[in-house]
């Protein structure tokens, strides 16, 4: 009894905080009886007995209130989800989880998931809406060193525009084995949504852990979904077949075989970044077939992943389908999710210098150099006057003075009479001279006459003196002579 006296005075204190509804005090209290001493505890256990019996018998309080905290739970529907890191987990959105009911309409509602207090999704968590099943779906891979985190999604009544709010939370798990090989696949066939359905993923994995992998029968799992179209293939030309996912799947064992023999039979086609859907079918094609699924096996890799390589596992984004299938590793993921502005000096800035040199200065330099070029040929190689005319003979240039001499004559009276004479100037007689066919009259006539049939200008023509016979006389006289 000596060695419980030492809590009399805790356990009364402890009583009377019980009393007075005091939780605080009371695991005060309860911790502080603890520390004193773990192996008088031992000794002393009807003291431990009576302490629990008064928790239960007077902390009913307490427990009312952790009851209320459940109810409230379950009213709003808060339960976590567990996800594995490397391993595909899916979350749906039904109407169920806003206390919202089908009322025969389509696509009633609508939902917009996000990271709670941020504007979107962390990178590697990803959203769908099937129209199918009139369901959303959240579903991604979790990178390594991956903490908890709290999703919110935001349905939408499209008919009554009421909104409403949840907080999903989601625990991830260090997965006690992770996969070490893994198989890539490309399935034409089938869209993101399809593959998400859990009947078909497990027909997938019976192919491989019944045929193909048998060693990976015990921990087989997918560690990667993607779309097609997001990792940069083309939309099918007939809406109704689907889009195409790439998916893989992985183990902690080695390839079998059969597995590598099947790598070896498609290696020649990865010189193509995409087949046309049907254009090869290996040996163990109808095994897939058989299940509903046509692989496109230009995509179909085998790849060893080392736990360092496997941070970017789902930054699909950013990277297009062609990287995707030519890498050996898997895409990996920083664990910061949340988007940070760059500063001001880690952004690129664009210089023009190139662009001022080629549109500019190049062709400035190729007109200044043709200029040049043109100013010796015409300064310096042209031919001269004095050279022709050496080349010329003389007799030649004495022609030429001539013909200029005569050529410069005529072109000085013809500018005199353009310039001198006029049409209406022309003198009378002139005309009537070169209409008669006979002379004008010799005789001399009178200065009233010959003014009047003269020209009124100083530039005509004089007269011709006056016409004479010869003397008979004098002829006469000097035949004789």
């Amino acid at each position: 009894m000596q060695d419980c006296s030492r809590y009399e005075v805790p356990t009364f204190l402890l009583r009377t905080s019980l009393r007075s509804r005091n939780s605080g005090m009371a695991l005060k209290y309860i911790t502080h009886i603890v520390n004193l001493g773990k192996p008088q505890f031992k000794k002393g256990k009807v003291l431990s007995f009576y302490i629990i019996n008064h928790i239960i018998n007077k902390c009913h309080f307490i427990l009312t209130k952790m009851f209320y905290i459940l109810i409230l739970l379950s009213v709003f529907g808060v339960n976590a989800k567990n996800a594995n890191m490397t391993e595909l987990f899916v979350i749906p959105i039904h109407p169920q989880h806003f206390n919202w009911t089908l009322k025969g309409a389509v696509d009633e509602f609508s939902y917009h998931p996000s990271l709670l207090n941020a504007p979107d999704l962390p990178q590697w968590i990803h959203y769908v809406y099937s129209k199918v099943h009139h369901t959303g779906y959240l579903y991604g891979v979790p990178p390594i060193n991956q903490h908890n985190l709290e999703l919110e999604i935001v349905g939408l009544n499209r008919r009554t525009y009421e909104t409403r709010r949840k907080v999903l939370p989601v625990n991830v798990h260090r997965k006690s084995e992770v996969a070490k090989y893994e198989a890539q696949l490309k399935i034409d066939n089938l869209n993101v949504e399809d593959m998400i359905d859990e009947n078909r993923q497990r027909r997938l994995l019976d192919v491989f852990k019944l045929k193909l992998w048998p060693e990976s029968k015990s921990d087989l799992y997918v560690t990667f979904l993607a779309s097609a179209v997001q990792l940069g293939a083309r939309l099918p030309l007939k809406p109704n077949e689907g889009e195409g996912v790439v998916l893989r799947v992985g183990s902690q064992f080695e390839f079998s075989s059969a597995l590598i023999e099947l790598q070896e039979e498609v290696k020649p086609l990865w010189k193509l970044i995409s087949c046309p859907r049907d254009f090869k079918r290996t040996t163990v094609d109808r095994l897939f077939r058989e299940e509903g699924f046509a692989l496109d096996w230009c995509a179909f890799r085998l790849m060893t992943v080392k736990e360092t390589d496997r941070s970017l596992s789902q930054q699909h984004s950013s990277h297009g389908e062609s990287d995707l299938m030519e890498s050996h590793l898997t895409l990996g993921l920083g664990q910061n999710d949340r988007w940070s502005r760059p500063a001001k000096s880690q952004i690129p800035q664009r210089s023009y210098v190139h662009e001022f040199a080629f549109t500019i200065l190049v062709p400035m330099l190729v007109m200044i150099l043709l200029v040049v070029l043109l100013s010796l040929i015409l300064c310096f190689h042209h031919e001269g006057i004095s050279k022709r005319n050496k080349e010329t003979p003389a007799v030649q240039m004495v022609q030429y003075a001539a013909v200029q001499r005569a050529t410069h004559t005529l072109r000085s009276l013809s500018s005199q009479r353009e310039v001198s004479n006029t049409p209406s100037e022309i003198c009378s007689t002139t005309l009537s001279r070169s209409r008669t066919a006979s002379p004008n009259s010799s005789l001399p006539r009178s200065n009233a006459t010959r003014g009047a049939s003269d020209c009124n200008t100083v530039y005509c023509r004089p007269n011709p003196p006056p016409y004479s016979g010869p003397n008979r006389k004098q002829v006469v006289a000097e035949w004789l002579a």
